[in-house]
């Protein structure tokens, strides 16, 4: 009888606490994928559901992005786009100011088609770029053609208008929340950690990104989402939960401009192949 009560308490008591579908779900996704080939296939072994924004055109791209998509992991195109500094950084592939809308949309299906498995994309760098309504809109439309692909938007700068710009063109998209590592000390990126928690559980949910520095991966070793009592889902999963909703214009999207502008000239790849690391 005593065996019979205990029993009882003890299942109850498992019941009480929340189930793995109840909990406050998190994304993160780890930016900055392709140069680093050693950095970045121990970053993708990492036991979880992390998603893997790997750049166009670096020299390990392809392999990495087969790596991921090998373990199961979510790849998506780390796009670069033009920022207010370093542009040096952006390596090749990069949208820039003066592109036509025609270029951003070669530009664009080109990096695409660099990396295999991309399901989504998300903005490297750009604090210039997703701070301009036109270079966005022309962006957006062509993802829009893809209905397949969903954004990311980083948030580089505050006033970025990519999140909203892919809502007019109604695809799913959501904005990042914490930068986890742009500190790179052990105590930084728990507390980033932490706040990402904290984030998760006052909104339902909440998403980070991360970079493949060695003290990051370290960190995130021993990071146990369940013990914070919050669920590290795939991006996918996260987009098709907490997608921004769309925009009731967004139907009606004006057509491409099918030619390149008169007078300019076509995108060439001139960008530095260094280590984009940590650069916004």
């Amino acid at each position: 009888m005593l065996l019979s009560i205990s029993a009882f308490l003890i299942a109850a008591c498992v019941g009480s606490g929340p189930t793995p579908s109840e909990l406050p779900e998190i994304a993160i996704i780890v930016d900055d994928i392709g140069y680093d080939y050693t950095q970045g296939r121990r970053i993708i072994e990492l036991q979880g559901a992390f998603a893997f924004a790997i750049l166009p055109f670096a020299p390990h791209t392809k392999d990495l992005a087969q790596f991921a998509n090998d373990l199961g992991k979510d790849v998506i195109l780390h796009l670069p786009m033009e920022a207010q500094n370093n542009n040096h950084l952006l390596g090749p592939g990069a949208l820039r100011m003066q592109m036509t809308q025609n270029e951003i949309r070669t530009s664009f299906l080109e990096s695409l088609a660099a990396v295999p498995h991309a399901i989504g994309v998300n903005n490297h760098m750009g604090s210039r770029l997703t701070g301009e309504r036109e270079p966005m809109r022309w962006l957006m439309q062509v993802i829009h053609n893809h209905d397949d692909l969903f954004f990311v938007d980083s948030r580089t700068i505050q006033d970025s208008l990519a999140l909203r710009e892919a809502r007019l063109a109604d695809i799913p998209s959501v904005s990042r929340d914490v930068f986890i590592d742009n500190v790179q000390t052990a105590a930084h990126i728990t507390a980033q950690l932490a706040r990402l928690v904290e984030q998760a559980k006052t909104s339902g949910h909440a998403l980070g990104i991360a970079h493949p520095h060695k003290i990051t991966i370290a960190v995130l070793q021993d990071w146990r989402p369940a013990d914070s009592d919050v669920a590290l889902i795939k991006l996918s999963d996260y987009i098709r939960k907490y997608r921004s909703p769309a925009r009731p214009q967004a139907a009606r999207l004006p057509p491409l401009d099918p030619s390149p502008s008169k007078g300019r000239e076509q995108r060439h790849y001139s960008g530095s192949t260094e280590n984009p690391y940590t650069q916004r």
